[in-house]
């Protein structure tokens, strides 16, 4: 395979570009470098058909323990790569792998599951060398079970869906919903040249010497924004030379970026567009905006001073290859000058192995998939006293884990007495208490969203956490970033405006309807559905607004459909009825959702929720109990189970059902409080008591937990623990003149 390419190649070479029949073979008469680069990427290994030569994994007869037996990996006669194992039913798997998928540090496998589905075999091969641990076969996901989304069978593990857009060219994913088979389709199966340049015609139309092109044929620049950087008299890092326009960001992060697909992408910049990038929530980065699940980079180079500054992929990763342009520390110290910042001074790590690496303290990594370490590229100053206020990490810990992270603060205050970052107001102390529903009114958000001292992805975010505040500063908040043409802050909006009256939702997102980003106006769209069945409401819409929302509705329901391989897209659609207000078509949508993904809990739960509407409840304990089969370790279907219960006024059964909901749910303070809640109704204050302490141990930022228990404690007449609880809301609440009485009457009585 890899001669095959090389004989194509100088043949290119050689003759030029006339005899070329692919794009890399195009470009290779003028790119000889950046094509030779290309082939030594991760890229160009992004997926290959699957050979003894493009296979990593050792396909010659190797074996790995699996389940109760064996997997065995082989190689027939006509170079056909195959894997044998018994799965969890006792049957017996004969796979052909048809392509190889990644490179470095791992390699996955796939094979054809029937009606153009491709699936990915359970195990990888751990390319990394044998000194690291690496060359062996590994069971990638061993705690899946077969109802589990990544498990080998489910979509989580589909390639078409899952995968296909950013490892191959021009994928098209031509799925029928009707057979429930795909007709997958593309120019290259790896990254081509087309994938980040585009369509080559033009620029070939350039190249052979047509002066009415423009831009050597391009639509857009992906050049760096400047080459490089450096400080100016006043100590800012500014650029060395003025800005050029550039979408080379966006063009990288179309893959390297957590996002939702809404079609079949056009341009390779189209991430707010063919995609609804996801901003800095709580299920993906902690509350300083570190990374926590797997989130692709864009998120966290989004955050960053570089990109406010200027800074693009290119400053530091050769494009073509995808690797560093310089080693180690020179990468930054092209920029940041090595005799301030590559000194004992700066990182007072020179004695160790570690910890002298600018990355190690400002691009902390994070392994996923077993093997594959992955920097953050948010570049953040290790803060401690964030880790102690907030939970979010920091590097000094990553290292010293034997340490905390009061003992980190201690050095790190002794190092940099005179630091202007440590124990510093940072938005990841309102985002926490935001996301644990301790804020009362929006005023810290909205300060937030409205200062331009914030990258855009925080503004949006803190926008986004506004939801359940809709009061005078979200409204305001949200006024300006619709007016803003900032695609993540309108996004923001639309989250931030969703528990407004639709009078006034209307009021505020309606311009967004007209928006140029498909992602933008279709959330605004789903955001406005409900003022169509409100009478009051709809009867101030001109026939030209109610056929806009109608026309970007149709829009919302086509991304549903591009979807419908996936539960979600019904259940999405089943929530756009419930908008209009129409309960058998929500129904029919959630009952599809389960027809097409049966492990999907949320179409459940909400198939429960329609019943309930519907004063069904005998039926909304049927669909709960058949989600609970499916997925027996969902704390959601039991605790809409026991709110089943509590509405048909069965609660000793209802309180069996939030037990196991608070079992299974232990981080969740929402399940344990409602569980307290309900012990306190059935007579049980002492277990009562306990459950609210698991909920105040989840989140002990929450005054009104303190509250609660201080008061819990006050009727068990056990003052000194309900003193303890009221000094800990005076501390969350300080200089509250009513806590501190409450603290006083407590203290005296002890």
């Amino acid at each position: 395979m890899q001669f095959l390419r090389l004989v194509t190649v100088l043949t290119c070479l050689y003759f030029g570009a006339a005899y070329a029949t692919t794009p890399e073979q195009q470009c290779v008469s003028c790119h000889q470098q950046q094509v030779q680069d290309w082939q030594q990427s991760d890229h160009f290994h992004a997926m290959e058909p699957a050979n003894s030569v493009s296979s990593l994994g050792q396909f010659d007869g190797s074996t790995i323990d699996y389940l109760n037996g064996k997997a065995t990996f082989s190689t027939d006669n006509q170079d056909k790569l195959w894997v044998d194992f018994i799965d969890e039913a006792g049957k017996k798997q004969h796979l052909n792998i048809t392509y190889t998928f990644g490179f470095q540090p791992l390699q996955q496998y796939i094979f054809d599951a029937g009606n153009g589905r491709w699936q990915f075999i359970p195990f990888a091969w751990d390319s990394r060398s044998k000194e690291k641990g690496g060359q062996r076969w590994f069971v990638l996901h061993p705690e899946q079970t077969p109802n589990d989304t990544f498990h080998w069978t489910q979509n989580g593990q589909n390639w078409n869906q899952m995968c296909a857009d950013c490892h191959v060219t021009d994928y098209k994913k031509n799925y029928d919903p009707q057979t429930h088979s795909y007709q997958p389709e593309f120019t290259a199966s790896n990254v081509s040249c087309n994938a980040c340049h585009g369509d080559e015609k033009q620029h070939l139309k350039w190249a052979q010497g047509d002066q009415s092109i423009k831009n050597k044929g391009y639509e857009v620049s992906i050049k760096a924004k400047t080459p490089l950087f450096h400080k100016n008299e006043q100590g800012e890092m500014v650029p060395i030379q003025a800005l050029q326009p550039s979408m080379q960001v966006e063009t990288c992060a179309t893959c390297h970026a957590r996002r939702s697909q809404l079609k079949d992408r056009h341009s390779p910049q189209d991430i707010v567009d063919a995609f609804m990038p996801a901003l800095i929530t709580s299920n993906l980065y902690y509350p300083d905006g570190q990374i926590s699940d797997e989130v692709y980079v864009w998120g966290s180079f989004m955050q960053s001073k570089m990109h406010e500054k200027g800074v693009t992929c290119t400053n530091c990763h050769n494009p073509h290859s995808g690797k560093l342009k310089l080693p180690g520390n020179q990468t930054c110290t092209q920029c940041h000058t090595a005799t301030e910042y590559d000194t004992n001074q700066h990182h007072r790590h020179a004695k160790f192995k570690q910890g002298n690496q600018c990355v190690d303290c400002h691009m902390p990594a994070t392994t996923y998939m077993q093997v594959d370490p992955r920097r953050d590229h948010s570049f953040k100053i290790p803060r401690p006293d964030l880790t102690l206020s907030t939970g979010s990490p920091n590097a000094c810990n990553a290292c010293h884990q034997d340490k905390d992270a009061s003992w980190s603060l201690t050095k790190l205050k002794s190092w940099y007495p005179n630091s202007s970052h440590l124990e510093q107001d940072h938005y990841a102390q309102v985002f926490v208490q935001a996301d644990h529903g301790h804020l009362s009114a929006s005023t810290e958000l909205s300060k937030i969203a409205q200062d331009k001292q914030y990258p855009d992805i925080i503004r949006a975010s803190a926008l986004s956490r506004m939801s359940n505040l809709p009061d005078g500063n979200a409204k305001i908040a949200i006024i300006r970033a619709v007016k803003e043409n900032e695609p993540l802050k309108q996004l923001g909006a639309i989250e931030a405006a969703q528990n407004f009256p639709i009078a006034q939702r209307w009021e505020l997102l309606s311009p967004l309807l007209s928006s140029s980003n498909l992602s933008v106006r279709t959330q605004a769209s789903l955001m406005l559905a409900p003022i169509i069945p409100n009478l009051s409401a709809s009867a101030s819409l001109t026939q030209k607004e109610r056929k806009l929302l109608e026309q970007v509705l149709e829009e919302y329901k086509a991304i549903q459909e591009y979807q419908s391989d996936r539960g979600f897209s019904y259940v999405a659609l089943g929530n756009l009825a419930l908008n209009l207000n129409r309960l058998d078509e929500a129904e029919k949508n959630f009952k599809k959702a389960i027809d097409v993904e049966p492990i999907f809990v949320p179409a459940y739960v909400n198939l429960a929720d329609v019943y309930r509407l519907k004063k069904q409840e005998v039926l909304a304990q049927k669909v709960l109990e058949q989600g609970i089969v499916i997925s027996p370790n969902n704390p959601s279907l039991y605790y809409a189970k026991a709110m089943s219960y509590v509405r048909m006024q069965q609660k000793s059964l209802a309180l069996i059902e939030l037990e196991k909901a608070a079992q299974l749910s232990e981080n969740n303070e929402h399940y344990q409080y409602t569980y307290s809640l309900l012990l306190k109704d059935q007579g049980q204050p002492r277990e009562a008591v306990r459950a609210l302490e698991k909920a105040y141990n989840v989140s002990m930022a929450n005054p009104e937990l303190a509250y609660a228990l201080a008061q819990s404690f006050i009727e068990l007449k056990d003052n000194a623990s309900a003193l303890k609880y009221a000094k800990e809301l005076q501390r969350l609440v300080p200089n509250n003149p009513q806590v501190a009485q409450f603290v006083h009457q407590l203290e005296s009585a002890q």
